[in-house]
């Protein structure tokens, strides 16, 4: 991929470049840490590490991609001893080869150790020794490092698809590698995040060199909002509109890529450059109810990998009562007639696989728009007794347009108001947000107050019963302030009974003095991350 291409197809991300390119500097101050990355499928993994190697020219630094996805030993072999010959020669200004045999030719005047293993690796390869030819490969780091006194990249995108090569103990030899290897920098990759962990923790925890785990998730609402700028460039969209499709697609880099894309297409027949409704209502019928739409096929594809040849594994049908809000176990069974221990497998493998989340005892989607297109494309396909397309169509047009339209109204909500209808969604659900557990009890009435602090002014509070008990809740867009708490802790007490808790809901940070005395007086704090976790739970639009 060309340098210029790379550029346009890459953005974001900064925190985690910064980090690569400190583990670097790192390496070659003698102070190496191998760096996990993890993250569901098509959120930019590949994108940010094909990013970092095109930006990172080093002449001491030879780099090393590997994608194991769906590839074999000999891709394997191949890409692994071309690429270390490859980047040898061009660090080098030796002459540059596609072909193996040549660039072998090429370099053995230079690196003679590392070709000649090489050599041997080949032809133990050429004799159908699989283990022994993966055994020399994973040596050929430390011989290539010694000899050039180089540094070296050694990037293994879907790292836990080396079981396939059929190598016994392949993770445990791997792991006793990378500790002697100190000027070799180990970059793993993974969209499996259950199983990559599980590897990474009982079959390459090492006693030297652990992995540094990152997780790579979809964009937050800023990166969301840049990232339609950026791929609308020269056309203009209104903030409403960017909102929606932030929600809408739940900050998914590959979905806002191919709707904005979308949207450009069609920008340029019309001949126009400003986004309206009628615009990208046509735009996500293209990508997303027809079809051979991109986005359709993307997901169609899924769900037939899901079902298998079989057609009968139950999980497009399970997924489908997940999207008609079905969230518990039991409720799934009812709605599909599938028994109960099939319904537990098929949880168990959506769950590892990242398709769907668990939580306490309720189970989601990871993937809003994949939800969504579960519900009001895929359900009509199957379900639908009136073959007219025509009708399918115009039912899909009215259904999106009525999915914006409850986006508007509740984005014109006020912020406690959006807090009420949340709160009115619990129903005794036990869940952890953000790695802390929480009882949800089921609220009667929830009503908006105001208290008055100590300079005379009022801050906006809720008062949220439930059969014998109270909560208070303040709920603030901006960051909470110290005096705030006081405040909150100065109503309860006149309160009888005393407030059973206290919680903070805001979107801003807090500043430390103020965190630390409301977690002082057991306050619990919701942030952001939190609340978005709920209302993704609740079927419910971000609070942009």
């Amino acid at each position: 991929m060309s340098d210029k291409i790379c550029e346009k197809n890459f953005f974001g991300r900064a925190d985690v470049l910064s980090l690569l390119k400190k583990r670097v500097a790192d390496l070659k101050e003698g102070c190496r840490q191998n760096v996990a990355l993890l993250g569901h499928p098509h959120v930019g993994k590949s994108a940010i590490l094909h990013h970092f190697l095109s930006n990172s020219e080093n002449d001491d630094v030879t780099k090393i991609y590997l994608d194991l996805e769906h590839k074999d030993f000999n891709y394997f072999f191949t890409k692994f001893t071309g690429s270390l010959l490859y980047n040898f020669s061009k660090n080098c200004r030796l002459p540059l080869h596609d072909d193996l045999n040549l660039l072998l030719e090429s370099t053995k005047g230079h690196i003679p150790q590392t070709v000649q293993v090489i050599r041997k690796i080949q032809k133990d390869f050429s004799h159908g020794k699989v283990s022994a030819s993966f055994l020399g490969l994973l040596t050929l780091p430390e011989i290539f490092t010694n000899e050039t006194g180089k540094f070296c990249i050694l990037i293994l995108d879907e790292f836990q698809n080396l079981e396939e090569f059929g190598v016994p103990n392949i993770f445990q030899h791997l792991g006793k590698k990378i500790m002697t290897q100190k000027r070799c920098f180990y970059i793993v990759v993974s969209s499996f995040k259950a199983a990559a962990r599980k590897i990474l923790s009982e079959k390459l925890s090492l006693l030297f060199g652990n992995f540094e785990t990152v997780e790579i998730d979809t964009f937050d609402v800023q990166a969301s909002q840049q990232f339609i700028a950026h791929m609308l460039e020269g056309h203009r969209i209104s903030q409403q509109l960017s909102n929606f499709l932030t929600d809408f697609t739940g900050g998914h880099p590959l979905y806002l890529k191919l709707v904005c894309g979308e949207l450009r297409n069609l920008s340029a027949v019309y001949k126009q450059n400003e986004v309206y409704l009628p615009l990208l209502s046509q735009a996500v019928e293209n990508t997303i109810f027809d079809r051979w739409g991109v986005i359709s096929r993307h997901f169609e594809l899924a769900i037939n990998k899901l079902d298998g040849e079989k057609k009968d594994s139950g999980a497009s049908f399970l997924l489908l009562s997940l999207s008609n809000g079905k969230y518990k176990t039991d409720d799934i069974v009812k709605d599909t007639g599938i028994k109960r221990g099939k319904i537990v497998q098929l949880m168990a493998q959506l769950t590892e696989s990242g398709i769907i989340v668990k939580n306490g005892n309720l189970y989601y989607f990871k993937d809003k728009l994949f939800k969504y297109w579960m519900k009001y494309v895929y359900q009509r396909r199957l379900r639908g007794v009136d073959l007219a397309p025509d009708k399918q169509l115009q039912q899909f047009k009215e259904e999106f347009s009525a999915n914006v339209e409850d986006f508007h109204v509740a984005s014109r909500q006020d912020f406690s108001s959006r807090i009420i209808d949340l709160f009115y969604c619990f129903d005794n659900e036990a869940l952890n947000l953000n790695g802390r557990k929480y009882k949800l009890p089921t609220f009667r009435e929830i009503t908006p107050c105001k208290f008055r602090n100590d300079t005379g002014s009022y801050i906006d509070a809720i008062k949220a019963a439930t059969e014998d008990a109270v909560w208070f809740v303040v709920s603030k867009r901006e960051h909470v302030e110290e005096n705030d708490v006081t405040t909150i802790l100065r109503e309860a007490k006149r309160f009888n009974p005393r407030p059973e808790k206290c919680l903070i809901v805001s979107l801003g940070n807090l500043d430390e003095n103020t965190r630390l005395k409301a977690l002082q007086e057991k306050f619990w704090i919701w942030s952001e991350q939190e609340l978005n976790t709920l209302l993704t739970l609740f079927d419910k639009p971000y609070i942009l």
